[in-house]
């Protein structure tokens, strides 16, 4: 069988859905021993093993923009997968080419573009739109990466549940307390970590619920003197109403902005934390959490869409529309130490669960069964 691999995303900015790929694509590679890999896309550092049964095809030029991206997946790619004679593609994120007429299987992180339209920009919201359920209805099969994923596809987009398959995210082994407290030295300096702090960790954007946060941390602040919030995370849409709420609510003295944090540093920042909040409004899955979990950090989260799924009893989990809770929970994840300590074993055992290896396993599977003439529709 020979697979063809969607990869132009990892030479785009950092995601989670590109980390997806990296992460993914390498486990893939080393267990189809009796398949041929081939990646599309600009070539870049991959742990893939070398030899024939993996190869590159990069791109004719680089894909800088977003349009750039979108044509090349949609006019270039499909040809190269005909002319390559491809048995099955698969695109880790969202998309299949309208003009590809083979055996599909696609990979949905999540559809916030239809759950909470408002939070997405309007071009790029249209796009996702009406490519990811055409996407979804092409393809033989579907991986979502969680149940809340799963379920938002069938309920609006229609697929038959036969069709999908649930294959959560794994964890690095980067993340565990040995590496985090080797690092946290360094990433304190680094980063000029004060002492103590609590942590956000993703996208300054709407999705991420930071207004909310924001006003939950400055209403727990008039009940006790909490450690500063240290915001880490590159700038998304919409992110200067954040840095605006913070001068409204008179506590952007007590917010730090890091930026975006490289991944190898973040085991170290997280160890560094006293607790990572994560009230996010929806997410396919939502890494942060479970990385903090397997650095030993407690973690509060939100209750809904994929977040009880990942975080199990691993956390604590609030209502994120509620700001009230969400400032009893602050509190609670900071002041009570033998909650805290509870948090932290439950979460370390939590984390052990998810592994890129058996994502691998599954997800190859799911394309040898695409390439099975009896899952042709």
């Amino acid at each position: 069988m020979r697979v063809g691999v969607n990869v132009h995303l990892l030479s785009t900015t950092h995601t989670g859905i590109q980390h997806y790929i990296r992460a993914l694509v390498p486990e893939i590679a080393t267990q189809a021993t009796s398949h041929e890999i081939v990646l599309y896309g600009e070539p870049v550092q991959l742990p893939v093993p070398a030899g024939e049964r993996v190869r590159w095809v990069p791109a004719s030029r680089p894909l800088r923009s977003g349009a750039q991206r979108v044509l090349w997946e949609q006019t270039v790619l499909p040809r190269l997968l005909r002319r390559d004679g491809v048995n099955v593609f698969f695109s880790p994120a969202f998309v299949l080419p309208i003009l590809w007429g083979g055996a599909g299987v696609v990979t949905v992180h999540d559809l916030n573009f239809e759950v909470s339209p408002e939070t997405i920009h309007p071009v790029r919201r249209a796009y996702l739109r009406r490519i990811t359920r055409w996407s979804a209805q092409r393809a033989r099969k579907v991986i979502a990466i969680s149940q809340s994923t799963a379920s938002d596809i069938v309920r609006l987009y229609s697929v038959p549940s036969q069709n999908l398959v649930v294959i959560p995210y794994g964890l690095d082994a980067m993340f565990n307390p040995e590496n985090a407290r080797a690092l946290e030295p360094m990433v304190r300096q680094r980063y000029s970590l004060p002492g103590r702090f609590l942590l956000f960790v993703g996208t300054l954007e709407p999705r991420k619920n930071l207004p909310r946060l924001l006003e939950a941390y400055a209403l727990a602040r008039r009940q006790t003197n909490l450690p500063p919030l240290v915001l880490a995370g590159a700038p998304g849409w919409q992110h200067e109403r954040i840095l605006a709420q913070a001068r409204w609510l008179s506590i952007e003295r007590h917010i730090l902005f890091a930026g975006y944090i490289p991944r190898e540093h973040l085991p170290g920042v997280y160890a560094s934390a006293s607790a990572l909040l994560y009230p996010s409004l929806y997410e396919g899955f939502g890494l942060p959490p479970l990385e903090a979990m397997g650095c030993g950090t407690p973690v509060l989260a939100s209750n809904t869409s994929a977040m009880p799924e990942v975080v199990g009893d691993g956390g604590i989990l609030i209502d994120p529309r509620d700001v009230q809770k969400i400032a009893d929970g602050i509190l609670r994840i900071t002041l009570d130490e033998m909650l805290r300590q509870q948090v932290i074993k439950r979460g370390l055992e939590r984390a052990k669960l998810f592994r890129w290896d058996e994502v691998a396993e599954h997800t190859l599977r799911v394309l040898e069964e695409a390439y099975s003439p009896s899952s042709a529709r």
